[in-house]
Formats: structure tokens, C-alpha cells, sequence
């Protein structure tokens, strides 16, 4: 295999490092981050219509679909969606 030198910022590496398990190469953890982003980088044609007329009601004040969430609640909401990112990972 060729291999090629590549210029990354600190930050970059440490959070390369972070995602890398023990016996982990960098070059194993960007191979999982590109193919993570190749598989869910794009909405279906389905997904993006739903989408997109779930945005048109609610551009037209139609919220039968909206719920109301504390910033607490979306914190862990969020939480939960980086700790299922990282573990796919």
C-alpha cells in the first residue's frame, strides 16, 4: 500500500484520537468517518418530500406536527445522538 503524508491541525488529531480505539490506525478511523458519511450523507427521495412538506406546513402555521422541548431536554437529545454517532463509529 502507498502511503501519503497528510498536514492536520491539533485539534484535528486530537479528535482523530478520540475516536480511535485502541488498536486503531488513524487511517482506520477516517476509513469508518468516510464511510459513515457516504451512507448518511444524503436523505432518500422519500425522506427529503417528507421533509420538505413537513417545512411548507410549518411555513404556513400548520403545527400539528410541532412539539415544544426544553433546552434540557434538546441538550439530551442531542447527547444521546453523538453517543449513537460515536458508537456506529
Amino acid at each position: 500500500m502507498m502511503t501519503k503524508t497528510i498536514k492536520i491541525s491539533k485539534n484535528t488529531h486530537d479528535a482523530l484520537f478520540e475516536l480511535a480505539s485502541k488498536k486503531d490506525t488513524f487511517n482506520d478511523v477516517i476509513t469508518r468517518l468516510i464511510k459513515y458519511y457516504k451512507e448518511n450523507e444524503e436523505f432518500t427521495d422519500e425522506e427529503a418530500e417528507f421533509y420538505n412538506n413537513e417545512i411548507e406546513n410549518f411555513e404556513k402555521g400548520n403545527l400539528n406536527n410541532v412539539s415544544e422541548i426544553t433546552l434540557e431536554e434538546l441538550d439530551e437529545r442531542i447527547s444521546l445522538l453523538e453517543q449513537e454517532i460515536k458508537h456506529e463509529l
